[in-house]
């Protein structure tokens, strides 16, 4: 009898593909000998944030990969645009009826990892995925093969590294090393500007070489604390990143541009007298909007306030108003304090930054600016 044609469906966002995909690939490729494995990037999961890199380029980073790994052209691998096409949310169940249903007769089977394993009886009509392929499964340091529902499965020889999409992502936000993607996908994301690579890159253009490590330090801290309370880690690195690209201008700059742009700032007047160094904020937000291109609203919001603090701030001010004050290149005893306190209690934390704010212009006879002052207000009214 002739051998039914074997083909592996693997899917995810790849958002970025990293070594621990391209290693499961190739065991998987090894151990099945199938006559094609299809890479199905999503068009957006049910399980994670809508991608940062639009499909054409997390397909383009999966040939980068795939052919640093020898799984290139001319091999069984190929990367279909199914859940592409479709231009909206597409389940796994889906996917495995689709190439079902074009390849009839074929043994089918579903790549995954043994972290999704643990989980599958919870996807979306899991059993007719089951109906429709085999699953095929890769032990994942850190995830042992766990599965409640006693189901039927091909285990991969060897283990695949714990290499995490999301992680990649922060630290790519923030300039860090990235030992989990191989080169030409990491050449790839640099040359694309992805990952807020580019953006990274422009707003160092504008600050000193000071300014700019600071910035870094900023985003980092932001970002840790984005992952501990849940916020937005894009969005938070893309406020540490441009929060101070106007800082670097001089006072009498930063108060004719904002008196040409007519930003709305508090107590404006005040300000352009007292300390126009304090509309760097404002001039910034400014900035991001017109130069970056930025418009989401909590992004421009924490950069706007993230001197003053706001006396209603949104998760992403908080955050960013605390960073801003407690990052690593902050090496006054009251930073150290601040930034403890941040992955205990962000509210306590963005207080106390406040108060240090305050005691240090009262301390050193500088003007205090009224927001400053009406955030405490606010602040002391809760704790009361």
């Amino acid at each position: 009898m002739k051998e039914k044609k074997k083909i592996i469906i693997y899917g995810g966002t790849f958002d970025p593909p990293h070594k621990g995909h391209f290693a499961l690939i190739k065991e998987a490729v090894k151990t099945l000998n199938p006559s094609v494995v299809y890479v199905v990037p999503g068009f957006r999961s049910p399980f994670k944030e809508t991608p940062c890199a639009p499909f054409k380029d997390r397909a383009e980073m999966l040939r980068a990969g795939l052919k640093a790994a020898g799984l290139g052209r001319g091999t069984c691998v190929k990367i279909h645009p199914y859940e592409f096409k479709r231009g909206r949310l597409t389940y796994t169940w889906q996917t495995a009826e689709f190439f079902r249903k074009a390849h009839p007769g074929a043994e089918l089977y579903l790549l995954m990892g043994s972290d999704c394993l643990e989980t599958f009886h919870r996807w979306k009509k899991y059993r007719r995925i089951l109906n429709s392929a085999r699953l095929v499964v890769g032990v994942r340091d850190g995830f042992a093969l766990k599965n409640p529902r006693r189901l039927s499965y091909i285990k991969l020889k060897g283990r695949f590294p714990l290499i995490a999409s999301a992680e990649l992502k922060v630290r790519l936000f923030s300039g860090q090393g990235q030992p989990g993607l191989g080169k030409n996908v990491f050449e790839y994301i640099t040359r694309r500007g992805l990952y807020l690579t580019g953006q990274r890159r422009r707003a160092a253009k504008l600050m000193t070489a000071q300014r700019f490590v600071h910035t870094i330090a900023v985003t980092r801290l932001a970002l840790a604390l984005a992952v501990k309370y849940g916020a937005d880690t894009k969005r938070t690195a893309l406020a540490g990143l441009l929060h101070d690209i106007a800082r670097d201008r001089t006072s009498r700059y930063l108060a004719a541009y904002a008196v040409r742009n007519r930003l709305t700032a508090p107590a404006l007047k005040e300000t352009l007298k007292e300390a126009p160094i304090l509309l760097h904020a404002y001039d910034g937000a400014d900035i991001a909007e017109k130069r970056f291109g930025v418009k989401d609203k909590e992004v421009l919001s924490a950069i706007r306030n993230h001197t003053l603090g706001s006396p209603s701030p949104g998760l992403i001010d908080k955050i960013l108003y605390v960073a801003d004050m407690a990052a690593e290149d902050r090496d006054f005893p009251e930073a150290v304090v601040v930034r403890k306190l941040a992955f205990r209690e962000l509210g306590a934390a963005y207080a106390a930054a406040n108060y240090v704010k305050l005691v240090y212009a009262f301390k050193t006879g500088r003007w205090i600016h009224p927001e400053s002052v009406k955030v405490w207000n606010k602040l002391s009214e809760k704790n009361n």
